[in-house]
């Protein structure tokens, strides 16, 4: 789909588009469903201005909390089913399951099979140091879309349209700060993206 000038709405009305919408609607609830859309603009306008995949970034954000209605034992459940391996983070934090659950759910319900949108559903949480440019738009879009109101929001909306890596950078950051305040633990993809992008951006 050739669709770097496509708009939101014609995005959003296309088949593919509406099946993934009607199922969320139908599972999620409203805020929830409501935090799907804001970050599928924001994804799309961010793939715009980076010239990636427009049609992938709609994809990834229409699918990355495809999984979150589940309760904790139906993610266990569903991680067994597929056959996923759970490192030792994520075997004691459920939290992070949605997005691998969700990966797979893509392609098993929505036969969505291009590997850069599954990567970033499959990273959206934890991030990653390998992330393509769609997973790096859709982990931004997640954490600053218009709805959130974490303290380094703003500073990430005006770094996302113009130093991408950067506001990855700031994202980690803002995840390991948060987590450590809470006492948790912090993924090893995590603290692997923020050295990653601190590279990048002082090379």
């Amino acid at each position: 789909m050739d669709s770097q000038g496509t708009s939101l709405a014609a995005l959003r009305a296309h088949p593919k588009s509406i099946e993934i919408q009607e199922y969320l609607s139908a599972k999620l609830s409203v805020g929830r469903f409501q935090h799907v859309l804001s970050v599928q603009e924001v994804a799309v306008d961010l793939a715009r201005a980076h010239k990636a995949d427009v049609w992938h970034a709609n994809l990834a954000a229409l699918l990355h909390d495809s999984a979150k209605w589940m309760d904790t034992q139906r993610l266990y459940s569903e991680v067994e089913r597929y056959g996923i391996q759970l490192d030792s983070v994520e075997k004691l934090n459920p939290s992070l399951l949605h997005a691998l659950v969700g990966a797979e759910l893509a392609v098993e319900k929505f036969k969505v099979t291009e590997f850069e949108v599954l990567e970033a559903v499959r990273k959206h949480t934890t991030g990653s140091p390998s992330m393509g440019i769609i997973s790096q738009v859709l982990y931004v879009a997640d954490f600053a879309e218009p709805m959130r109101t974490h303290s380094d929001v703003h500073v990430i909306r005006k770094l996302a349209y113009t130093e991408l890596e950067c506001a990855v950078h700031q994202v980690a950051l803002a995840q390991i700060e948060h987590l450590l305040r809470k006492g948790r633990m912090i993924h090893p993809n995590t603290l692997h993206t923020y050295n990653e992008m601190f590279t990048n951006i002082n090379s």
